[in-house]
């Protein structure tokens, strides 16, 4: 089996999240019990499908950057619960889209990669030519613009959906 460049980059940096264990700084953990994982999956679930019916909330209202954001943190929700149901925690964002990237590329997650590159590309020079929903959400958050392109929010809102829904497959299998 050939190890790929990209294979190896992945393996490095889940070793670098995984090296931050003994750290103060952790980002990645093992979950100890599989109870917890799956509570913890579904807590998750929980908090994206909040925070999607959030997003139509500020739709309704006009306030489309924060919906954006808003629609942000619902895909990375999902991502925290697919983690969940492999025994990760994470609280950064590079280690959770190299973890998922990881599970991918190794088959254990059934998981379409162009899904998590929309995300984020964990590429700053990617980012810039074809821009993610992460690079988007920065734009929205740090500028100083209230509106965004209506298109940005459509395909957020698509985003989220098909997520949530490749969501409840994996954690249902």
């Amino acid at each position: 089996m050939a190890f790929t460049c990209q294979a190896f980059e992945l393996a490095f940096k889940m070793d670098k999240c995984l090296f931050h264990l003994i750290d103060v700084s952790w980002h990645l953990v093992k979950f100890a019990h599989l109870v917890t994982a799956s509570i913890m999956a579904q807590k998750h679930v929980g908090k994206s499908e909040y925070n999607y019916s959030v997003l139509q909330a500020l739709e309704r209202l006009k306030i489309y950057d924060w919906a954006l954001n808003v629609g942000f943190y619902a895909i990375y929700h999902c991502f925290l619960a697919i983690l969940a149901k492999y025994g990760y925690a994470s609280q950064n964002q590079s280690c959770t889209m190299t973890a998922l990237l990881k599970l991918i590329e190794d088959k254990e997650l059934d998981l379409d990669k162009d899904i998590v590159l929309q995300f984020d590309t964990l590429d700053a020079e990617e980012s810039l030519t074809n821009p993610t929903v992460r690079h988007e959400r920065e734009v929205s958050t740090y500028g100083v613009e209230t509106t965004i392109d209506s298109g940005q929010l459509k395909k957020i809102k698509e985003l989220v959906l098909e997520v949530q829904r490749e969501t409840i497959r994996i954690l249902a299998e």
